[in-house]
């Protein structure tokens, strides 16, 4: 069971972070504002749907795993 649970954590930042670093790569090279990417975690920028959609799954996941990561400290502190 934690064994699983630290295989489902990892996979889910690793995607989340892939997610985000490929919106942000997909809408430099569309917009060519590549320092756009530097702002766009305080300030908003014009992203289309799909890299929208992309960086807002990723971000989910990443939330995800670090609450997985907390519950799993949690309940099983010793392993």
């Amino acid at each position: 069971m934690v064994v699983t649970l630290f295989w489902l954590e990892k996979s889910m930042l690793t995607l989340g972070i892939i997610l985000i670093v490929m919106s942000m790569i997909r809408y430099g090279k569309r917009s060519q504002d590549w320092r756009g990417i530097a702002t766009m975690f305080f300030k908003r920028i014009p992203m289309t749907i799909e890299e929208y959609r992309h960086y807002r799954f990723g971000v989910a996941l990443v939330v995800l795993a670090v609450l997985l990561r907390i519950v799993t400290l949690t309940l099983w502190p010793t392993v």
